[in-house]
């Protein structure tokens, strides 16, 4: 798998010192006329250089020769945050900061792509425009514009299966404001899982695979709709993270190796059933790739707010399963940083400064790994924050619990709202004491929503569903703004050979009426999971 094109990026370095002997110059004016992403970063160099220059001088901190030993004799200078045993460390802003981040993600963005497809986020195109005095400066060219979106900022869509009995059901995508529809084919379960890329021209999404017992993962071009089969995978616990990287460049999935025989339309799958692996898929026009194989490797998520050059990925944090479980930072780098013992499954908060995550002790029963002690969804402490202590000391979601002997959730999901404040819980399969007099709480059947600014979980979290009592939780999406959430909702089948079916139920979070998406006809259809654009 190759991340990087045949360009010339030293030469346009060199260009900007005067460098350059006058072949390289012949050389590289023949390789701009041709090539738009070059002409993009050059333009992007010039500009950075002309914010640069106008910066006012700033002598350095008095105290900066001290503060410099101190960090190399720490050993905690220039060391990125993967390789720091503390956990995620904030990096300072600056002008000087802020125009390397440009260059960074003008030199990710403008990687070549087949035509008509995205080649980087909407925000980061507009935002690295160069102005029209760097834009002369170099060959011309106009630079690509943003692509349309099939969702607009703050829409819902969502995913819906329809079909009549002991037939394949056709899958769409829909856009719940404007009734527009995407064609996703046909699958032969419902869908349970979805992600929508930050830069809106990607769905990524995981459907069951019949009665096999198995998923299959998929990645849409919402431009376009094709449909991108990632591979299948046995249907077990915490294989439902989809993780798109902040440039919408990479995409991160977990797969459990299951044989299902010939024929069964799995070609990617592992010679071994039972053993997890991480898949990433780079968008768009590559192979998908197994990165981390085998070893009960399940992905995390990768961290927001990291900016690197050419063809380099962000950090990916992935887990592996185990006793005492643990977790990777950088995987997708050549040296990764050190395991974080006893950290499961971590999701990076949009912020990048906090994470909610696993703790506890994992057992496998038939090569399927959950928690058997002590299981419980943690936050961890600020990444910011400086002292001592490692952020991964987590604190348990839930405040209101008292475990006995060991008692635990076995596993669950859990998602944040759009900043590092609001996030939910749902799925929680919990195998201790009920901790209510009626016997039902924590329930698996109920979504538990809360904010660090005002106490984590409790059983007063418990959202207000209106919803079957044989129903149950298939997933749970926020609004941009953080006001609505949208549940999908699973009701059991009707009878043998009936289509599953679902709804969503929409919840705006400041007390308004609900609504629902879904039922009314017959068969029902299944709708869910939902989406919102950015």
């Amino acid at each position: 798998m190759t991340f990087r094109g045949d360009h010339v990026d030293e030469l346009i370095s060199a260009s900007l010192t005067g460098d350059l002997t006058d072949a390289e110059r012949a050389e590289l004016d023949a390789h701009l006329a041709r090539c738009e992403r070059c002409r993009a970063t050059l333009a992007a160099f010039k500009a950075e250089r002309r914010i640069l220059s106008g910066l006012p001088p700033a002598a350095p901190p008095s105290d900066l020769p001290a503060r410099v030993r101190s960090g190399i004799e720490s050993g905690r200078l220039g060391v990125p945050w993967w390789r720091r045993p503390g956990g995620l460390v904030a990096i300072g802003a600056s002008a000087v900061t802020v125009a390397a981040v440009v260059l960074g993600l003008v030199v990710l963005n403008n990687r070549p792509a087949p035509t008509g497809q995205a080649t980087g986020s909407p925000e980061a195109t507009l935002s690295m425009a160069p102005s029209a005095s760097a834009a002369e400066s170099s060959a011309p060219s106009a630079g690509p514009s943003a692509p349309p979106t099939f969702l607009a900022a703050g829409q819902l869509g969502y995913l819906e299966l329809s079909g009549a009995p002991l037939e394949a059901g056709k899958l769409s995508f829909i856009n719940d404001a404007t009734g527009a529809s995407i064609s996703a084919g046909t699958v032969s379960g419902p869908p349970i899982a979805a992600s929508l890329s930050p830069d809106g021209q990607w769905l990524a999404y995981i459907t069951q695979k019949g009665e096999t017992g198995a998923n299959e993962v998929w990645a849409q071009h919402l431009t376009d709709g094709a449909v991108t089969p990632l591979g299948c995978s046995q249907a077990v616990p915490f294989t439902d993270r989809l993780a798109w990287s902040p440039d919408s460049a990479y995409l991160a999935y977990t797969l459990v190796a299951v044989d299902l025989g010939p024929g069964a339309g799995c070609p990617k799958n592992d010679s071994s059933p039972g053993s997890a692996g991480v898949g990433v898929y780079l968008v768009p026009g590559y192979e998908p790739t197994m990165v981390v194989g085998g070893g009960n490797a399940y992905a995390g998520s990768f961290v927001p707010g990291s900016v690197f050059g050419e063809g380099e990925p962000p950090p990916l944090l992935v887990s592996r399963a185990a006793e005492t479980p643990w977790t990777t930072p950088g995987v997708l780098f050549s040296e990764p940083g050190p395991d974080i013992d006893g950290v499961f499954l971590p999701l990076i908060s949009p912020e990048g400064n906090r994470a909610l995550f696993w703790s506890g002790s994992m057992a496998s029963t038939g090569g399927i790994w959950q928690f058997s002690l002590g299981g419980m969804p943690q936050l961890s402490g600020d990444f910011r924050a400086t002292g001592p202590a490692s952020p991964w000391l987590g604190t348990p979601l839930f405040t209101d619990l008292t475990p006995v002997g060991g008692e635990a959730f076995a596993y669950g999901s859990f998602a944040w709202g759009p900043d590092s404040d609001l996030f939910a819980f749902w799925d929680g399969a919990w195998t201790g004491t009920p901790q209510s007099a009626d016997g039902t709480y924590p329930s698996q059947q109920d979504v538990y929503i809360g904010r660090i600014s005002t106490g984590l979980l409790s059983k007063a979290s418990k959202l207000g569903l209106l919803r079957p009592d044989d129903s149950f939780i298939v997933d749970v999406a926020f609004s941009p703004d953080g006001t609505i959430v949208a549940v999908t909702i699973g009701l059991p089948s009707a009878g043998i050979g009936d289509p599953p079916s679902a709804y969503l139920e929409i919840l705006p979070l400041n007390g308004s009426t609900p609504y629902t998406v879904g039922g009314g006809v017959d068969p029902p259809p299944w709708d869910g999971p939902a989406v919102f654009g950015r």
